[in-house]
């Protein structure tokens, strides 16, 4: 990993974002999803990046210095565990200590609720280090192995 960038996080329902932040927010997840990952080749077409779901999410979104997003995810407040998804670092930045940055802010935010996720499984070790703990199998989510996560159960 190379040097931390320094990130500043906010958070926002869906109803509360800009329209810039709107777009930025599905800008790097388009990035990540679609171009890096080819989310809707490997599912051969079953999973789209707009769910339909953003609009019961809070936000969370991470810009560097100069505004340019740098990382964002959603998280459903109104689940029990509460829930975390489509976390997504800007290619261009990954590598850098963003997504912990982001994490970290999580943490505060959540303030030791139960929370829970479909983690792609690759990334298994990664969240381990930030508290994360495996809950059942693995499985194939969007055509790619994803393996449940929780966190203060």
């Amino acid at each position: 990993m190379t040097q931390n960038l320094s990130v500043s996080f906010y958070h926002n329902k869906f109803h509360d974002l800009s329209l810039d932040d709107l777009y930025d927010i599905l800008k790097i997840r388009s990035l990540v999803f679609n171009h890096q990952q080819r989310l809707i080749d490997v599912s051969k077409g079953e999973c789209i990046e707009i769910d339909d779901q953003d609009q019961l999410c809070t936000h969370l979104i991470g810009r560097l210095s100069d505004n340019q997003i740098a990382v964002t995810a959603r998280l459903f407040t109104n689940n029990a565990p509460l829930r975390l998804g489509r976390l997504a670092v800007n290619p261009t930045l990954q590598k850098h200590g963003i997504g912990t940055q982001l994490m970290n802010y999580l943490d505060t935010i959540i303030e030791s609720k139960p929370i829970e996720m479909n983690a792609q499984s690759y990334l298994i070790d990664w969240y381990s280090k930030l508290g994360w703990v495996v809950s059942g199998s693995e499985f194939i989510e969007c055509g790619m192995k994803h393996i449940r996560m929780v966190k203060n159960l």
